[in-house]
């Protein structure tokens, strides 16, 4: 071995050594699993019978009741899995797997059987495997027969157990299969294996911020040696779907979870324009009915707030009721769908899912002219802006005075308690994209599944007929690779049905190994296998089960694999961000699990111990969009702020960890961790406002003239090679699969892949450019390697610098909208973040909220998370 590798390998070690102190896995009972946990629970034999006198079987009056077996898996209070009930059977067979990302510190894993039950399940049974028995450090054979390995590399182990329930013979046996595969042993292509929707090639795939973008934002140059030899030129979101519905000839599907009939996709002098000139009307329930009138298939689907009604609008507002009234007796067909419950609910907690949980997804997909002729193609736009009411922004966020001009019949606001006359608006920031080609074939299969299983396939186009179901004739030069991911389950969606029979060609790794047999107490035979080299890991399946149905929970299963496969920056916005509840430090029990938080920390930590440059920059809200002491917006902000606390802690633990184990000093967890919100403020000149302040909030925002600009996107982009842009939020409605409906494109160029030295300068790269020259108001130079301390420097300076504006007594135009968000954390082992300094009482600016949120004793978890 050269001099090299030795240092090479000498470096690996040392970051082994810390990450074993940073995850406490010197500690003989905890371990880290941090990778993938493959599951199969195959059956349980000779279980006891709870239902000889259960209330089940007085009610049914079923002779020979028995028990109603499932099984669930839990590492601590983090449900892994839950197979199905088999009614009435002692020995039941499931063969039910299961691939479970894991990023956890723990004793072990625990096994629960269970009786279905009416009232209350009862228990059967439980087993504990400890985590040691799937912890293996590779040794000195292993690392000579591989110069890469290093000490404190992990192993692929599995294990086959047979084991009697609480030990006991008599309470009968749980057979299941389990492996552990680490990280370093899984993909790290750009390809997510084992999901629903496989990638596409042959794309075309547009980036935008916000419903319009009016190339006011400083200049980016990009692309090349120097990153300088093209400019990035804005595209317009509203325009772009203003000219495709336009040019649709066969067919139009519109996915929303709100759409408003009465908002122009344009405005100006283009709504103008339109209006005196345009062949097709630029407001939107206009245009759907003309096209419809054309003989053009108009399919509409939104979501079905059960709370709204003809007399009241809904809590959510997303004027489902209007827009049933206005295309009733037309052409368009439009469906509003509810999510629902599953048959085992009862009649309350099915309406509770329909009240509580909504179809998120927003897309829109039409037929189209390719360009330069030739025939049809496929359109499609997936992301965060739905069709409605207060979307339209650009990059300026005017407050006041838009009111009687681009604004007017729009001024959204639900932050404050105002009236349109008298402003602000809620300015609003937001994140979409537009494909072409045969990633385009997926989302319309996404909409036709979930047409076929809510409202009629015979409503549907035949695609087909047109030529439009083909990926290699859709295929066009583009160059960008995608792959579709999605949150849904199937009682509201109509999966393909031959899509989970699927399988790796490859033969499973765990039917070829070297197994070993073990004796163990309790257990009546046990088998494992070992290996440190192989990694080809074959997915029997590519959708999820829960309760025995079919889940897909792609779009978490794709953040996860993108966040590993990081090696420079991570850049995020989100509406919300919540989740990873098993590192919180109080309510650890909440059924928050999503590993968003878990995964970046995690990544954050093995970055410092192995000294190596790496930031992650999150733009959220300023609060949740609601009267931020309201109690369902405290209840949010607390979620929020214990995820933010334990990820905070969590790298505060390593960069103690490694200064004590090098010559370093004065690290922060700022240096690598960042939390961002946006913000306005804007002089009277130029008001559009009509009305006289009458309430609290108007004559107070009528004098401090500020708000916060609104984050709703829901984007991820790492290292400048592939963004992940759609509807999902980092938090468990969106990230379950079985809670809030969601749908999300990946995509990247295949000739601009990141590097371990660099990030390349394609047009995901040039977007995130343009998106931080948009918020911060300049294009500094540091931005252009978000690794490095000199860009965290920069993006802090400006935060901080824009911080003092938006607070300041003084009101002045501001340009630069990057403001820190507002809280702060005590730098040390077990710091808890605090309200930054200077909010009065730790409240929001021009209120009476908490930063901190309080937990809410009124609405339940699963409601808010």
């Amino acid at each position: 071995m050269d001099h090299f590798e030795s240092m090479k390998k000498e470096a690996k070690a040392t970051k082994n050594a810390i990450l074993s102190k940073v995850f406490h896995t010197d500690d003989s009972s905890k371990k880290l699993l941090w990778g993938l946990l493959h599951i199969k629970i195959i059956k349980c034999q000779k279980m006891r019978n709870l239902d000889r006198l259960g209330l089940h079987t007085l009610l049914t009056r079923r002779q020979y009741d028995k028990s109603d077996p499932y099984v669930m898996a839990f590492i601590d209070d983090y449900r892994l899995l839950k197979t199905k009930h088999i009614d009435d059977d002692l020995n039941p067979v499931f063969n039910e797997e299961f691939y479970c990302p894991v990023a956890h510190i723990t004793e072990g894993i625990t096994f629960k059987v269970k009786d279905k039950d009416i009232v209350k399940d009862e228990n059967l049974g439980k087993y504990h495997l400890p985590a040691s028995e799937l912890i293996k450090l590779v040794d000195a054979k292993d690392m000579k027969a591989d110069p890469n390995m290093a000490p404190g590399d992990l192993k692929r182990v599995g294990l086959h157990k047979v084991v009697y329930l609480d030990g006991k013979k008599h309470h009968g046996s749980l057979e299941f299969f389990i492996e552990f595969i680490p990280t370093r042993m899984l993909s790290k292509s750009m390809v997510v294996p084992g999901i629903y929707f496989k990638e596409t090639k042959g794309n075309d795939v547009k980036l935008y911020m916000n419903a319009d973008d009016d190339g006011s934002a400083p200049v980016v140059k990009y692309g090349g040696e120097n990153d300088d030899e093209k400019v990035w030129t804005p595209p317009r979101l509203w325009r772009d779907i203003y000219d495709a519905i336009c040019n649709a000839k066969h067919f139009i599907y519109v996915a929303g979870w709100s759409v408003d009939t009465d908002q122009y996709l344009l405005r100006g002098e283009e709504l103008k324009e339109a209006l005196a000139n345009g062949k097709y009307s630029p407001l939107i329930g206009e245009l759907l009915k003309s096209k419809a009138e054309e003989g053009v298939v108009v399919n509409l689907m939104q979501w079905d707030d059960n709370s709204s009604n003809f007399a009241f609008p809904g809590m959510m507002g997303t004027f489902d009721e209007k827009t049933r009234n206005f295309f009733r007796n037309t052409k368009v067909m439009a469906r509003f769908m509810s999510m629902v419950g599953g048959e085992e609910n009862t009649m309350f907690e099915g309406q509770s899912k329909k009240m509580a949980f909504t179809h998120h997804q927003k897309y829109i997909i039409m037929d189209a002219p390719r360009p330069g002729g030739g025939g049809r193609e496929l359109f499609a736009f997936v992301g965060g802006i739905d069709l409605t009411a207060g979307r339209w922004d650009n990059v300026k966020h005017p407050l006041f005075r838009s009111l009687q001009s681009q604004h007017k019949g729009d001024t959204y606001t639900k932050c404050f308690k105002i009236s349109t006359e008298c402003g602000p608006r809620q300015p609003w920031h937001d994140i979409h994209s537009a494909v072409r080609g045969p990633e385009a074939i997926h989302l319309a299969q996404a909409f036709e599944e979930r047409w076929t299983k809510q409202g009629n396939a015979g409503e549907l186009i035949n695609r087909n007929r047109l030529g439009l179901d083909n990926e290699i004739t859709l295929e066009n030069k583009g160059g960008w690779g995608a792959q579709l991911s999605r949150s849904i389950d199937s009682r509201v969606d109509s999966f393909d049905p031959s899509a989970n029979q699927r399988s790796n060609s490859l033969l499973r790794y765990e039917d070829k190994a070297d197994w070993k047999s073990m004796k163990e107490k309790d257990t009546k035979s046990s088998k494992r296998f070992e290996t440190a080299t192989v990694t080809d890991i074959s997915y029997n399946r590519c959708l999820d089960h829960k309760k025995g149905r079919l889940v897909d929970n792609s779009i978490h299963m794709s953040h996860i694999h993108h966040i590993r496969r990081a090696k420079h920056f991570i850049y995020i916005e989100s509406q919300y961000f919540m989740g990873s509840s098993f590192m919180w430090s109080k309510d650890r029990a909440v059924k928050c699990g999503n590993m968003i938080a878990a995964e970046i920390a995690f990544k954050i930590c093995e970055k410092i111990a192995a000294k190596e440059p790496f930031a992650v920059y999150i733009l959220l809200p300023m609060w949740m969009e609601g009267i931020p002491q309201a109690n369902a917006t405290q209840g949010l902000l607390y979620y929020q702020r214990v995820t933010i606390e334990a990820m905070y802690q969590q790298v505060q633990v390593a960069l103690t960890a490694r200064m004590a184990n090098s010559t370093d000093y004065g690290l922060k967890v700022s240096d690598y961790l960042n939390f961002y919100c946006l913000g306005t403020r804007e002089t009277s000149a130029g008001s559009q406002a009509t009305g006289t302040p009458a309430t609290e909030d108007e004559i107070l925002l009528s004098k401090t003239r500020r708000h916060q600009i609104y984050i709703h996107s829901k984007m991820m982009i790492v290292d400048d090679d592939v963004a992940l842009i759609g509807t999902a939020n980092i938090n468990q409605r969106s990230m379950d699969g079985c809670r809030d409906s969601e749908i999300m494109m990946t995509s990247w160029q295949p000739d601009h892949v990141a590097t371990k030295e660099s990030i390349p300068k394609g047009d995901v790269h040039a977007f995130r450019l343009h998106t931080w020259a948009s918020i911060t108001g300049q294009m500094d130079e540091a931005f252009r390697n978000p690794s490095s301390p000199n860009c965290v420097n920069a993006m802090n300076k400006i935060a901080n610098e824009n911080w003092l504006k938006y607070m300041a007594e003084e009101t002045t135009d501001m340009e630069s909208h990057l403001l820190p968000f507002p809280l702060e954390f005590e730098e040390f082992e077990g710091g808890e973040v605090r309200p930054r300094k200077g909010l009065i009482e730790g409240h929001f600016p021009d209120t009476k909220a908490s930063v901190l949120g309080k937990k809410s004793i009124m609405l339940p978890e699963i409601f808010l998370t």
